[in-house]
């Protein structure tokens, strides 16, 4: 009878950590990730990792529409949405307390992977004098739609240069309004923040000869402080078919996630992310760019725990400006809601 009770006992054991083991390796959730704009890179891009994701982490996701970076943390914050993308720059401004976050840090969302770059571009037609940014003074210039990252990171790009709003016409226009005003002559240069190359001035450059105004502003310790997000880059001159190549600045696009999403669950999708990434090449142009190498560094934010598992498996030590964030099994008191 003892022996009985006993053996009992070890199978009702053993049957819970097979249990348990199987619990663990199922670790598929029910997300909604915040892309962009419907027909745009983030929400096309997006719907392509819910695929691979769905089908490989044992996931089900939803794709929401949204106007970019700005509301995607905002919904992250609020728990409106679980995965997002974001520009480096805006999750800077909001981790800082900066711009659109101006004396409200947040906090509560981490890294899980850089996925690409995005360059910013100053266009001008070929035809006038604007050769520089200098030369923007007096001109009537479209810096993006008000409160967005393309036009903070506009002001920031003409303010190093020594160009403030009160020396131009400022025009807060979506990128397609200041390609018409490029037309028209209504305005003289146009601002985008985008991967190469932006559709609108791809197609604009095919009836029209345009310029890229160089921007090369790295170098200085002053624009380092207060703009760490940007990086160097440059513009070849067979991407708009321009006279010449420039120098330009780059910000990356990340994928960020709630800080309190389970240390495993982050894990499966970061897994899921690298090890098809032949699935994401065939599914969008941007797949190409993505490698878990460049994707374990970034330059703002930290990396969730489940995201840095998988690259410390790699042999690749996330670098990042902080340290990683735990898994956040418990919610994180957001201090901007």
């Amino acid at each position: 009878m003892k022996k009985t009770k006993i053996l009992s006992f070890v199978l009702a054991f053993v049957l819970l950590l097979c249990s348990c083991s199987k619990e663990q390796e199922t670790v598929g959730g029910n997300y909604m990730f915040a892309t962009g704009k419907a027909g745009g890179t983030y929400y096309s891009l997006g719907t392509c990792l819910a695929s691979v994701w769905d089908k490989y982490s044992q996931s089900s996701t939803n794709i929401a529409t949204t106007t970019g970076s700005v509301s995607n943390i905002e919904m992250l914050l609020k728990e409106n949405a679980d995965i997002g993308f974001v520009q480096n720059d805006i999750l800077y401004y909001a981790l800082e307390g900066q711009e659109m976050y101006e004396e409200n840090k947040q906090r509560g969302v981490s890294v899980v992977a850089n996925l690409y770059t995005e360059s910013a571009q100053f266009v001008v037609n070929a035809s006038t004098d604007i050769m520089t940014i200098p030369d923007l003074n007096g001109k009537t210039v479209a810096v993006g739609e008000y409160g967005t990252a393309t036009e903070a990171a506009a002001r920031k790009i003409l303010e190093a240069y020594g160009i403030t709003y009160d020396m131009i016409t400022v025009k807060y226009q979506t990128f397609s309004e200041a390609m018409s005003g490029l037309s028209s002559g209504s305005i003289d240069a146009a601002f985008a923040v985008s991967s190469l190359p932006s559709a609108n001035i791809l197609e604009y450059s095919q009836t029209r000869e345009i310029r890229l105004l160089p921007i090369s502003l790295t170098q200085s310790a002053a624009f380092k402080r207060s703009c760490p997000f940007f990086s160097d880059g440059m513009i070849l001159n067979d991407v708009y078919g321009t006279e010449q190549s420039v120098s330009t600045v780059c910000i990356d696009v990340l994928l960020i996630c709630r800080s309190n999403i389970p240390t495993a669950n982050i894990y499966s999708l970061t897994k899921a992310l690298f090890d098809n990434t032949d699935e994401i090449v065939s599914g969008h142009a941007k797949g190409g760019d993505i490698n878990a190498v460049a994707a374990s560094e970034t330059a703002v934010g930290s990396f969730h725990a489940g995201a840095k598992q998988y690259y410390d498996a790699l042999g690749e030590e996330p670098a990042s400006s902080a340290q990683s964030e735990s898994s956040g099994e418990s919610s994180e008191e957001n201090s901007g809601e």
